[in-house]
């Protein structure tokens, strides 16, 4: 029987995987549609691409930049960077070339390494847009103004026609054969778990996405410490969607699951059909998931007929998990946390009763303070308030990088959130919703969520996103924009949102878009303030009886 995984912290990224490497090396790692690798190959295949990137010059400190989709080279880059002391900047495949310009450039990224094309995206034109020089330079001797730190640009994918200056993905894989394969372990060894290992940008949703800088000891203690809290086994196979670039996809799913020797099933692209057929021939014991997703695979025609019952973990809402598995009281762990704070900040526990898993985030992980305060004074609040989360602890960002950290943290060392929530008298945490996304009307608080649930269960309603706007007498009105999924006008939609919500959190304006016109950040998120515009400037212009669009005008309920 395989020994469990020591009931300690790794310390760093490379001791996490040679933890798993040594106990489960002949087990799958990850698993694909077409592709199984055990953790041996995943250690093979991380310390070839380890060597690779010394030939090219990477070492302690370097930034390097991975623009991927979900496939076994993204992680085994992860730990080949962070293997050498180097540091990881995930980039969104979501990404604009204006994202991707700004990311690069902010991180002092020297080396990139990137997928040619995925999707309706094409990462090398979009690049050469920034970066014309790589057209005409040699390999290691790019030299951009626009990109002032970038050297080294690799290709993965249909590299038969490069630009000059970039490597192509054959040449890079060789490049591992010029560095003694004894090297690796003498870089591994001295990586110390105060050196940084990520840079992972924020949504950006309202500004610039910020930088987090984590450490080595908060990245893989936490990635190790949320795997606990799921009770994750050798025997579990995870299935998820989240993209690696994210926190939750290359810290809570990857770490979490790689760290305990359980099996991690990728997919570059959600298609349920595909899902479901994975989910069933590997036997998937624990997803990750967000509610959307899990009502994609269950309004699916193969739902019904495939073999998806060996379900008892996972990070989808308790409820809905629960409603997924015959085995009374098993299901989903919940949670709390952000990119800031390596994903979870609280947890509950996969043991935990069914009320404290739906209807607590759980409590503050090892080492971590948590605090309420009020968001106007800061002065701390006793349990049972509602005000503004506080976090400190061992994986709360080192600090936002080329930001002063004195503008980030409180005098006590303390991370304000910007979300609002309360201490239960049992000390677990229950999140209620961004302080910055609480709409003010007529002296009423109404939480953006809450709205946009009713919304959601309007027919002909697919999604809904709710927000404020200037109002010269309520201070702001609820205002949304949504996306039909079937025949919908404005004012039927105005109609039957009169008839689900309360006075105060009736949208008194809307705005009807298609799924392809929802504005999105490079991380995916979508941009409620650019919605928030279109939707005052559309009210702004004169309709064609000459009267304006105006609050509480034609849109008016």
């Amino acid at each position: 029987m395989t020994a469990p995984a020591p009931h300690q912290p790794p310390g760093t990224l490379v001791e996490l995987l040679a933890r798993s490497v040594a106990d489960f090396a002949g087990r799958d790692a990850l698993v694909t549609v077409e592709e199984r690798l055990t953790y041996a190959d995943l250690d093979g295949l991380t310390r070839r691409y380890t060597r690779s990137l010394v030939a090219l010059g990477v070492g302690k400190g370097s930034r390097v930049g991975v623009l991927m989709e979900n496939v076994p080279d993204w992680l085994a880059l992860d730990f080949a960077v962070t293997g050498l002391g180097a540091v990881l900047v995930p980039l969104s495949t979501f990404a604009t070339p204006a994202d991707l310009a700004y990311q690069l450039r902010h991180a002092d990224v020297s080396h990139l390494l990137m997928s040619r094309r995925f999707l309706k995206h094409d990462y090398l034109a979009g690049l050469l847009l920034v970066v014309p020089e790589l057209e005409r330079a040699e390999p290691g001797r790019l030299y951009a103004p626009g990109l002032p730190a970038l050297r080294h640009v690799v290709v993965r994918g249909e590299t038969d026609t490069l630009p000059a200056g970039a490597t192509g993905w054959k040449a890079f894989v060789a490049a591992a054969e010029g560095v003694p394969a004894d090297l690796v372990d003498e870089l591994r060894a001295e990586v110390d778990p105060e050196d940084d290992c990520y840079l992972l940008y924020t949504s950006g949703t309202t500004a610039k996405p910020k930088g987090a800088l984590h450490r080595h000891a908060a990245v893989a203690g936490n990635g190790w410490r949320i795997g606990e809290h799921q009770q994750l086994e050798p025997a579990d196979v995870v299935w998820f969607y989240f993209p690696l670039f994210f926190s939750a996809g290359c810290i809570n799913v990857s770490l979490g699951s790689l760290s305990h020797g359980a099996a991690l099933l990728l997919q570059p692209v959600f298609e349920p059909e595909v899902a479901l057929e994975l989910i069933e021939r590997e036997g998937a014991t624990t997803w990750h998931l967000w509610p959307h997703t899990l009502k994609a695979l269950m309004a699916h025609p193969d739902w019904e007929r495939r073999d998806h019952h060996r379900l008892h973990k996972g990070t989808a809402p308790y409820d809905l998990m629960l409603g997924l598995t015959s085995e009374a009281g098993v299901g989903g762990v919940n949670m709390y946390g952000m990119t800031e704070t390596c994903t979870a900040f609280t947890c509950t526990a996969a043991s935990d009763p069914p009320e404290v898993r739906s209807r607590t985030q759980g409590s503050p992980l090892p080492g971590c303070e948590l605090r309420i305060t009020d968001p106007d004074s800061g002065a701390v609040l006793p349990p049972g308030t509602e005000g503004e989360i506080r976090v400190k602890g061992p994986n709360v960002l080192r600090r936002y990088y080329k930001v002063d950290p004195a503008t980030t943290f409180d005098a006590d060392g303390f991370f304000p959130t910007g979300d609002l929530g309360l201490v239960r008298d049992d000390g677990r945490l229950v999140f209620l919703r961004r302080l910055k996304d609480t709409i003010k009307t007529g002296g009423v608080n109404v939480s953006p969520a809450e709205v946009e649930a009713a919304l959601r269960e309007i027919p002909g309603v697919g999604e809904a996103y709710a927000f404020g706007i200037p109002s010269a007498d309520r201070g702001e009105d609820v205002a949304a924009a949504v996306v039909p999924a079937g025949p919908l006008t404005e004012e039927g939609l105005l109609a039957a949102a009169h008839q689900v919500l309360a006075g105060p959190k009736r949208p008194r304006a809307v705005l009807i878009l298609t799924a392809d016109e929802v504005p999105m950040t490079g991380s995916g998120k979508v941009r409620v303030g650019a919605l928030r515009d279109r939707l005052l400037e559309e009210m702004s212009t004169p309709a064609t009886d000459g009267a304006s669009r105006t609050p509480g005008g034609t849109h008016g309920t």
